[in-house]
């Protein structure tokens, strides 16, 4: 690892919370050379998407924390070209994010995207996310403090595939409970929330989409979900390209004697 690394944080959960504070104070413990771009209220949910229907604002908060008016991706596109002026940061990490990023679920989330967005520009990155409790758990971030500091450096000081990037999540428990560090496949599940229909003030309906997640009991044990259900520190490669490899021939085929048999 080279001495004082540049690093981006970005986030999905805005400006002001525990996870980036979290987050901020060990990567100062790493390097004084980093910079923070988050949306300026919360935009969890957005995925991949990018604001192109209205002009995007860029707010200094400080010589290196800025806020933005778009999206988790946004902040990512607008802090490589306007704020460092398209230099390489050594990483990119997009978190913490209060609350898990695991299995199907990362193709709504902002933090992954994020992080998804950076590696498609051949940036080093990951996404981080920690479970939050159910009810009136306690919410520990001991496992936080005392794991997070070496994943970081983990990553600095070793390459990470081409198209590449890393989804890490962690358990809700106290550090002294955490098993290992485990690497994992996503799990799968079925799509999240249903839709809660209610009336405003006019009698006009509206609709608000819980977040629920289907659960079962069932998942590999070398599953995302798995792991953090065992107190395993999860963390998923992931790959930018969506293509389909493996079966492409039988789709050729297919096609194939489609148009023979016109």
């Amino acid at each position: 690892m080279k001495n004082n690394p540049l690093i981006f944080i970005t986030n999905d959960d805005g400006p002001f919370t525990k996870g980036l504070e979290k987050l901020v104070k060990i990567v100062s413990e790493i390097t004084d050379n980093y910079i923070i771009v988050v949306p300026k209220e919360n935009r969890s949910g957005y995925g991949h998407s990018i604001t192109i229907t209205k002009p995007i604002r860029l707010n200094k908060i400080n010589e290196n924390f800025y806020t933005c008016d778009g999206t988790p991706t946004d902040c990512v596109m607008l802090g490589f070209y306007e704020i460092l002026k398209n230099r390489k940061p050594d990483l990119l990490i997009s978190g913490i994010n209060m609350g898990e990023n695991l299995a199907n679920d990362i193709t709504y989330s902002g933090t992954v995207c994020a992080a998804l967005e950076g590696a498609l520009r051949n940036i080093k990155s990951i996404a981080l996310s920690k479970i939050m409790p159910k009810n009136k758990n306690k919410d520990h971030w001991s496992s936080i403090d005392k794991y997070l500091k070496n994943i970081i450096l983990n990553v600095l000081d070793n390459k990470i595939n081409k198209n590449h990037f890393l989804n890490i999540n962690f358990p809700n428990t106290h550090y002294k409970d955490i098993n290992d560090i485990k690497i994992t496949n996503l799990s799968k599940r079925k799509p999240m929330g249903k839709f809660l229909s209610r009336k405003d003030a006019k009698n006009i309906p509206y609709f608000w989409l819980t977040t629920e997640r289907y659960s079962s009991n069932i998942h590999k044990i070398d599953s995302d979900i798995w792991a953090v259900d065992n107190n395993y520190i999860s963390i998923s490669p992931l790959n930018t390209s969506m293509s389909e490899i493996k079966n492409l021939s039988i789709y050729k085929e297919q096609f194939d004697k489609n148009k023979r048999s016109r």
